[in-house]
């Protein structure tokens, strides 16, 4: 034996090329095949059956043996595609699979041994394979197809026995429907016949009942309405006397309300005017810091030159060009005095207000309820009213309110 058999047995492609054998006969790649998974594995079979014609005619002493790389290469990515095809069942590996086939057939083409694969034990081993993988897929739809046909075969009969059954127990229906509706025709006259004579009887019974008792309600009706005239008049004598006390108390109960109203509203002005003088004082507070801390500012660089130099004039032309400056503090001053002004005057309305309300029901008791009520209106519209404005001076107080309230009251009891 020379070495280039020596080389060529113990090269990777002898044992890569069996696994490729052994994997395309694999039945395992037949289980759940479709039509088109059935021919690429049919011509696989048929390429390798073909292509082993050539290989196990190599003569090791004329072939390259760097060819022979490139053939086991070829082979290893067939084998890679057709062991992923069996894991996924994905049918583009087969379609690699044969794409590799086609890069072998090439392959062994160009090598010397490619004259022994027209022979016909090769042609004849190839398409064997071929056929025979078709027809594995033919027999099985075969025997798939009978068994379906068979189990749709036993179905059809289950199914007319099942019908056979069904028309029988139709048939038993109607005949009991038929008997029902008989029944119920013969149970509806005697209803009926029941009926009217039973009505006739209620209605000659309901009729004499009926005239008995108009003739007791009518001696009752007679009998009750003496009765009810007198219990009338003695619940009327006391309906009036009831009505004059509750009309007292709820004049009592009016007065009090009232006295309670102005007082809780006298009390909430109250309350308002404390609020606005706390604004308007911390306001206030703030201006005046304001206005100091502005003073200080135009002031006080002056001072500091003449305690420091006592030789100093007081530069009043510095203390004018510092007032540019000082508004940064004295807008603000100005901005909180107004807003002072602004809580101090609405502090005075609301403690007006007070007083009015105080002191207005003494008034109102001496005067009669139609000059009573015009007084109301007129202290609510000129007193009350938001869109009155407060024109009377800081200084008066509760003696001139009560004065100008005197003076509205006679006014109106000599109109």
């Amino acid at each position: 034996m020379s070495k280039w058999t020596d080389k060529f047995n113990n090269h990777a492609l002898i044992g890569v090329w069996a696994n490729l054998i052994e994997l395309i006969h694999d039945d395992g790649l037949m289980e759940e095949a479709t039509e088109g998974v059935t021919e690429d594995i049919a011509r696989l079979r048929k390429v390798v059956n073909y292509l082993n014609g050539i290989f196990e005619n190599i003569d090791p002493e004329i072939i390259p043996f760097n060819h022979l790389a490139n053939i086991q290469k070829s082979a290893q990515g067939c084998i890679n595609e057709i062991n992923s095809f069996k894991g996924s069942k994905n049918a583009g590996h087969l379609t690699n699979a044969n794409a590799q086939a086609d890069t072998l057939i090439i392959q062994f083409q160009q090598t010397p041994a490619s004259a022994y694969a027209v022979t016909d034990k090769n042609i004849k081993r190839s398409v064997s394979a071929y056929s025979e993988t078709i027809g594995s897929y033919i027999t099985k739809y075969k025997k798939e197809t009978e068994q379906s046909v068979s189990a749709l075969v036993e179905h059809v009969k289950t199914l007319d026995q099942e019908i056979n059954k069904k028309e029988s127990k139709l048939a038993e229906l109607s005949t009991q429907i038929d008997n029902v509706e008989q029944t119920i025709q013969k149970q509806t006259a005697e209803f009926n016949t029941q009926y009217q004579s039973s009505e006739k009887e209620r209605s000659e019974r309901f009729n004499k009942d009926l005239s008995e008792y108009s003739k007791k309600l009518e001696g009752h009706i007679r009998e009750y309405t003496g009765k009810s005239d007198d219990e009338f008049k003695n619940l009327s004598l006391k309906t009036v006397k009831i009505i004059e006390v509750l009309t007292k108390l709820q004049d009592d109960a009016t007065k009090v309300y009232g006295v309670t109203i102005n007082t809780l509203q006298a009390g909430a002005y109250s309350s308002y005017a404390n609020d606005e003088k706390k604004v308007a004082n911390r306001y206030r507070l703030y201006a005046s810091a304001l206005m100091l801390l502005g003073v200080c500012f135009l002031v006080v660089p002056e001072l500091r030159l003449i305690f420091e130099n006592g030789d100093y004039t007081f530069d009043w032309v510095k203390v004018v060009g510092r007032i540019p400056l000082s508004l940064v503090v004295f807008v603000p001053a100005f901005y909180f005095a107004k807003e002072s002004g602004k809580h101090r005057e609405n502090e005075i309305n609301n403690r007006r207000r007070q007083h009015i309300i105080t002191t207005l029901d003494p008034y109102i008791e001496l005067m009669d309820p139609k000059n009573a009520e015009d007084l109301r209106v007129h202290v609510a519209k000129t007193v009350f009213s938001e869109n009155t404005s407060y024109n009377e001076s800081k200084e008066n107080d509760t003696g001139n309110i009560l004065s100008q309230l005197t003076d509205l009251a006679k006014q109106i009891k000599r109109n």
